[in-house]
Order: structure tokens, then sequence, then C-alpha cells
């Protein structure tokens, strides 16, 4: 079973900065490539632990701020490394003009919808 955790309006994260998140007891960052889509990635970098929403968005990657090694947006590590760590990405959806992140690592089961008596 999947749960879905709205993070708010979308394009919040379209600034061409990352941004620190905190969902389901872990630490991520979520940032957008030129093409506008979202990627959210666990926020620690995989080689000495240093917080990648901290770093910077460089084209379509987040540059860590300790080795300025790269990821896209699949967790894919494609720059700046001599060895290719990868980094665990999660599932997003936008719908309404909101953000939602997924909790399973499993394929989607479901699409986050809004609540009849939702407010917004």
């Amino acid at each position: 079973m999947s749960e879905w955790y709205c993070l708010g309006t979308a394009d919040d994260y379209r600034d061409g900065k990352p941004h620190a998140l905190r969902a389901f007891d872990t630490d991520l960052v979520a940032y957008s490539d030129r093409a506008g889509v979202i990627h959210i990635l666990d926020s620690r970098c995989p080689h000495m632990g240093a917080d990648l929403s901290k770093g910077r968005i460089v084209g379509d990657t987040i540059d860590c701020p300790a080795h300025r090694w790269r990821w896209n947006g699949k967790g894919k590590c494609v720059g700046g490394s001599p060895k290719l760590l990868p980094i665990r990405s999660w599932t997003t959806e936008e719908r309404d003009g909101l953000l939602y992140l997924q909790r399973s690592d499993a394929p989607p089961t479901g699409r986050p919808v809004r609540a009849a008596n939702a407010w917004w």
C-alpha cells in the first residue's frame, strides 16, 4: 500500500534552488530540472554525508556541496565522482498545482486525490 504526502504548491520548488524537506522520518532534498520537473532525493550524500540541500542545481542535476559530485533526478551519480554511488529517488506526482511524495518504494498503487471536504 502506498501513502502520499502533500508537500505544498509545486511552483514553490521551481525557483532554481534545492529545498530541504523532512518526510517519513527521512531528510530529503527537492529541486526542479530545466524542464520544470520536480525531483526528490535522499538529502545525504552517500560519500561523506553532506547535506545536498546546501548544494546547488547545475542543469538537470544537484551538486554536492562537499566534493561537487552530481546526481540526476533518478538518483544516478552523473559527474564528479570516481565512484558512481547512487542515491534514493522518490516518486512524486503533481496534481491540481500541488506536489505529492509517495512513501512506498514500490510502484504506485494509487494516485493522490483531493478529499471531498478539503479546503484547497
